[in-house]
């Protein structure tokens, strides 16, 4: 269907680009206040939607490595010592970093900075020195998907008299006596989505009137945050006292500024201490005081740290704020990248992070990471996907296809990896990320064995018995129903008498007077070889319960590496183990045709064949179910005359190498059925291109009128393609481009071949694929767009 283009909108002058929103004075952030609030007919509010966080803290969930079920009485657990990060990188706001919310397609190398171990943060600060530093949508979101608090940045710095002045207007009040300031920084958060402030303030007031507010204010500015949300913070830099009206740093707390520490959730103090402050702060605010509301604060590049020199020293800090019960609060994490330098920046940060190696000293010697994060459907149904995506790669990758060869980068569309992934173990089943072949993003998970060689048998036979097992997720999550979904997608090329395994561990808790594990299981799904294409496969696992006091606990999930002689057809079927007995094998008929068939050996995985093999749109291999919940699948293949175990010993030789392109746990109350995650097409009708004033290359395609794909709980993200060629991806119903950007397009009407802007066509052909949080992919319908 052909729609027009309606008459552009004029832009304010914080609204003439995409870029990420910052205010270089409080009278900006109220001139922008009060157009939002007034529905200033030349302020744009769809290109608003694209700064807009997505993702919602609440949505997510992890839980602690130690964390079980709920603490009986008089049971005590280990307090782990709290990470934040501050992030100060390049002043902030960087081209081909942040700057644009839904990233770069293209971008010059294909990296940027991003918290490759985010599972060891609880809180993330956006801190740059404008007045008011709203985090950009992609950190926002990137933080929430990992369970982690997003913060912006308040900021006073300087000491002329402007610089007092401006301060002043922090603690204005309006006609009803309230703090006018207060309500505009609230608006923030809930407008964009993130989780509250830090205040940093190192300049004075004018005079001391104004200062004997600023308790109050910021007693205020925490209280209403929490009114918005009960998860808002607000955390104090240590850097300001009152009633002297002066910049003091503390580097703790003292009687100095415990008026500050008692009106805000959190304190973050200077980098300038000594085992003395440490000590201090335990005898001033208590044990849980500095439990839970202190951070001590430690300068990555080392500036006037009196614990080590910064770099990789601040491991050896980190263990002594951890000695004395503090938490630990990281400035500037990104000198692995902005010092060390991007081209090294993944062994750099591993090595600051875990360590290279077994042993050596990091940050994780002091802080417990967290397990992995699951996605909350509701209160008792969830889901875990990964597509292995770090947001940046080489080519772009849908459904094992690449729809783009260039470099690119997204922080938005960032998904968990294994936390050891990027350690240097020289035997055994070795990880990486493949940016070359994915199915889903810009990466996927490679698996190889080396075998392991020493003069000692006996040490072989000993670490045989480690090397050949390697875990890739932990839960500790509770299941409330007893069916489990399994879903992967992966692609091996190696056939021999050993098999690789995934194992989805869990164990059954009895609640009865005392809490007690009574059963652990496997839900074990062998990986047969595809010649290297890839396979996707779902298997649904019935997990039985003997009584209402149990309860299903989610572990881990690992893969294995196993040598067998046994090459019979039922070593190939998924099934459940507990405790090392088979109690349960699945009775699946349609999986035994799919083996028998030669789905994984034969039909159409030729070994001479190099072409892709596709899962057709809509109809991925074993993910389909009726009204019933009962598994089918949607593709067949020619039987084979050879025997399953003729099949699986042919070939070999050579190191086997597996490519997982994507992974799910599923646990609901509607899974599984033909409803679950259903997304919608996105139609023609439904799309406009809108011209954006004041840049004649600038468009906004925009598709939000399609009905139920506004329901946005069920997508992952959208793939925009025009003219059949793919530029880009986003989290909301609408993207921005630039026209001057998109070049040799294919056009969809015959004229003038030398026309290769938007601007000189005629027509354009635009499509929105939309992608669900199960890496489902949904085909939209092509929309043809007159543009005169």
């Amino acid at each position: 269907m052909t729609t027009h283009i309606p008459t552009p909108n004029v832009y304010t002058e914080y609204q003439n680009k995409l870029s990420s929103t910052y205010f270089k004075s409080l009278d900006e952030l109220q001139s922008w206040y009060h157009s939002v609030m007034d529905h200033n007919s030349n302020y744009n509010f769809l290109l608003d939607s694209n700064k807009k966080a997505k993702e919602s803290l609440s949505s997510y969930h992890r839980s602690t490595k130690a964390e079980t079920t709920p603490t009986l009485p008089n049971e005590t657990k280990d307090v782990r010592t709290k990470l934040m990060i501050c992030h100060d990188f390049k002043g902030g706001y960087q081209d081909n970093e942040d700057d644009n919310p839904t990233g770069y397609f293209p971008h010059p190398t294909g990296s940027r900075y991003f918290l490759q171990y985010p599972q060891f943060i609880d809180k993330f600060v956006y801190f740059s020195h404008h007045r008011v530093s709203i985090p950009p949508a992609s950190w926002i979101n990137s933080c929430h998907k990992n369970g982690i608090k997003c913060f912006g940045t308040i900021i006073f710095e300087g000491q002329g008299f402007n610089d007092f002045e401006e301060l002043d207007k922090l603690v204005e009040k309006d006609n009803m006596g309230q703090f006018k300031l207060v309500r505009m920084f609230c608006y923030l958060v809930d407008y964009f989505g993130f989780d509250g402030y830090l205040l940093n303030v190192e300049t004075k007031f004018s005079n001391l009137k104004k200062a004997n507010d600023m308790i109050s204010f910021v007693d205020s500015l925490k209280s209403s945050l929490h009114a918005l949300d009960n998860k808002n913070e607000l955390v104090w830099y240590d850097s300001y006292i009152h009633p002297t009206n002066r910049v003091h740093y503390i580097n703790g707390v003292t009687d100095l500024n415990f008026n500050f520490y008692r009106c805000s959730d959190s304190l973050f103090t200077n980098y300038w201490w000594t085992v003395k402050n440490l000590q201090e702060n335990i005898k001033n605010v208590g044990l849980l005081g500095v439990q839970n509301n202190i951070y001590v604060g430690y300068d990555v590049w080392g500036r006037g740290t009196l614990v080590g020199k910064g770099g990789f020293d601040s491991s050896l800090a980190c263990q002594m704020i951890k000695k004395y019960k503090s938490n630990v609060a990281l400035f500037a994490t990104a000198w692995t990248y902005e010092y060390l330098g991007y081209k090294n920046f993944v062994e750099n940060d591993t090595r600051f992070w875990i360590g290279l190696f077994d042993n050596e000293s990091s940050i994780s010697s002091s802080i417990t990471p967290y397990n992995s994060t699951i996605f909350r459907i509701n209160d008792s149904s969830f889901i875990f996907y990964t597509n292995f995506n770090t947001g940046e790669g080489k080519h772009f990758f849908s459904k094992g296809l690449m729809i783009y060869n260039n470099t690119w980068v997204n922080s938005n569309l960032q998904s968990e990896i294994p936390i050891n992934v990027h350690k240097m173990d020289k035997n055994g089943l070795q990880l990486n990320l493949n940016k070359i072949d994915a199915f889903n993003g810009g990466s996927s998970l490679e698996v190889k064995y080396t075998e392991l060689i020493d003069e000692d048998d006996d040490y072989q036979i000993f670490n045989d018995q480690t090397i050949k097992n390697v875990n890739l997720f932990n839960f500790i999550q509770e299941c409330h129903f007893q069916t489990v979904g399994v879903k992967l997608t992966y692609k091996l090329n190696h056939k021999t008498k050993s098999i690789f395994k995934l194992k989805v561990k869990y164990y059954i808790e009895r609640r009865y007077r005392s809490i007690s594990k009574v059963r652990t299981g496997y839900l074990t799904i062998p990986l047969t070889p595809t010649h290297d294409k890839w396979f996707t496969i779902v298997e649904n696992f019935q997990i039985q319960l003997q009584n209402s006091r149990e309860y299903i606990i989610l572990e881990s999930v690992e893969l294995n590496y196993e040598n067998t002689d046994d090459l019979s057809e039922s070593l190939f079927k998924c099934h459940i183990m507990e405790d090392s007995i088979v109690t349960s094998v699945i009775d699946n008929e349609e999986y035994e045709k799919l083996i028998n068939n030669g789905l994984y050996m034969g039909g159409e995985f030729q070994a001479d064949d190099e072409d892709w093999v596709l899962i057709p749109d809509g109809k991925e291999i074993g993910i389909g179910s009726d009204e019933n919940g009962k598994r089918h699948y949607s593709d067949s293949t020619a039987s084979s005359k050879s025997g399953w175990g003729d099949r699986w010993a042919s070939g070999g030789g050579g190191v086997p190498i597996l490519k997982i392109g994507e992974f799910a746990i599923i646990n609901a109350n509607d899974y599984p059925s033909s409803g679950f995650f259903q997304m919608s097409i996105v139609k023609s009708d439904c799309v406009k291109l809108i011209a954006i004033a004041e840049d004649e290359n600038g468009f906004i395609i925009d598709w939000s009128g399609n009905g139920k794909t506004g329901n946005l709980i069920e997508l992952l993200y959208y793939l925009v393609f025009i003219n059949d060629e793919f530029i880009g991806t986003s989290l909301t119903e609408s993207l921005i481009f630039n026209s001057a950007e998109f070049n040799n397009t294919k056009e969809v009407s015959s004229h003038d071949k030398s026309k290769n802007k938007l601007n000189d066509v005629e027509k354009v052909k635009i499509r929105i694929d939309s992608v669900d949080r199960l890496g489902r992919v949904v085909k939209g319908e092509d929309s043809v767009i007159q543009l005169s």
